[in-house]
């Protein structure tokens, strides 16, 4: 995953840059019902590894390993499906003594493993932001003060 952005602040062997996301919709003066309101553009502002000691004021390419991707993406978008089914059958096993209905309690289960599932994002949140192979690392200056640079 490649990203480009400008450094604005150095901090301690990293640097916080501002990323500006644009839809593919961004260059288009048309109005359409497909676009809608993607014609803007988003700024971000986040803090990445800098190895290679970019200047204030470059615009330089960010590079995020596949790995640390992929596996942020399993853990986001699957494992609350997985919690949902997961809570039915639970639910319906370890509930059906207090519920009449083996049905409702594998419901009650799945939302409550679904709301699980959520606390636990959270703290995988904390703990990968924590780790440096889960930041975007700056790999080459592509322009500073108006000069481009390939490495």
């Amino acid at each position: 995953m490649k990203e480009k952005a400008r450094v604005i602040k150095k901090e301690d062997g990293q640097s916080l840059v501002q990323i500006i996301r644009v839809s593919a919709c961004s260059h288009c003066d048309e109005k359409c019902m497909l676009a809608e309101d993607s014609h803007e553009m988003e700024e971000m502002e986040v803090l990445v590894n800098d190895p290679i000691g970019a200047e204030v004021g470059s615009m330089v390419e960010l590079e995020m390993g596949t790995r640390p991707v992929l596996f942020s993406a399993f853990v986001v978008y699957l494992l609350p499906l997985i919690a949902i089914i997961a809570g039915y059958f639970v639910g319906s096993s370890w509930l059906s003594p207090f519920i009449n209905n083996g049905e409702i309690a594998g419901i009650i289960g799945s939302i409550i493993s679904f709301f699980l599932s959520f606390l636990f994002l959270r703290f995988f949140d904390k703990k990968a932001g924590a780790r440096s192979s889960f930041h975007p690392e700056i790999t080459r200056v592509v322009t500073h003060n108006g000069i481009y640079y390939d490495n």
